[in-house]
């Protein structure tokens, strides 16, 4: 009989487990010690006036741990789940996550200058802007991905980031415009992220030397001369690439699969 261990589980399901015992016992807090739980919801969730704010500058990344709602918890774990798995269609561990907790971190900022330049004072907590910051790091590197969904069938990524956003910027205008502004900002950064890592630089950021990534694929190579096994093994690996675009990953060969994983 197998037994649990932590060690031997998934980072995103780690990032899940820890998020969501945070969160839980917080809102088990709140029943039992209502002036208890209001203290260390000033300290950790994140805060647009400056009064309570007061430059409590890790309220930037502990508001990610936290959740309004049991819904609001599973919501989100299950979207980081799901994200995650077409993230590591392309990224590693390390990449996500730093899409995951600089996303989270870029999302609070944008929140916060947003909220201070309307003069809207509020709070926000929740993991969903780290989350949509793994979902558009994807979008950014590859916007033709494409996925299989229930109702709409097979459709490109890009579609449902389109979706999303639009979803965010019409909910500005009613309740919770503090989490909207949040979801933005991690949307942003994903795309730039994303964007990065397939290799796209500002003029005034291009070097004579071409940057390193820890990218699990190879990247097109400049014209420069290889041998001929590399040039065989690129070959097949813009095939596979380019049949995960199309069709999505679930439509690979058993083989290809396995090519691809030998590749990182």
């Amino acid at each position: 009989m197998r037994t649990f261990s932590i060690k031997n589980t998934s980072i995103e399901i780690k990032l899940i487990i820890g998020i969501s015992i945070i969160s839980c016992l917080m809102m088990f807090l709140r029943v039992v010690n209502g002036s208890l739980y209001t203290g260390l919801l000033s300290q950790l969730a994140l805060f647009s006036d400056f009064k309570i704010f007061n430059f409590r500058i890790w309220q930037f990344a502990t508001y990610i741990f936290l959740h309004d709602g049991l819904l609001h918890l599973v919501f989100n774990m299950l979207m980081l789940y799901f994200f995650s798995m077409l993230f590591f269609t392309f990224f590693n561990t390390k990449q996500l996550l730093k899409a995951f907790f600089l996303g989270g971190i870029a999302a609070g900022v944008f929140y916060f200058i947003i909220s201070n330049i309307v003069g809207a004072q509020s709070f926000v907590v929740g993991a969903s802007g780290a989350v949509m910051a793994v979902f558009f790091t994807v979008v950014g590197y590859n916007p033709h991905m494409r996925v299989q969904l229930i109702i709409f069938g097979n459709v490109a990524i890009y579609y449902i980031a389109l979706v999303f956003l639009a979803f965010d910027l019409i909910q500005l205008f009613f309740d919770n415009a503090g989490g909207h502004l949040a979801h933005l900002g991690g949307s942003i950064f994903g795309f730039c992220y994303g964007k990065w890592l397939g290799g796209f630089r500002l003029p005034i950021l291009k070097t004579s030397k071409k940057p390193k990534t820890s990218l699990r694929t190879i990247h097109k190579k400049s014209a420069t001369k290889n041998k001929t096994a590399e040039n065989g093994v690129q070959k097949q690996i813009d095939v596979i690439l380019d049949k995960i675009s199309k069709s999505g990953y679930e439509s690979l060969t058993k083989e290809e699969k396995e090519f691809l994983f030998k590749q990182k």
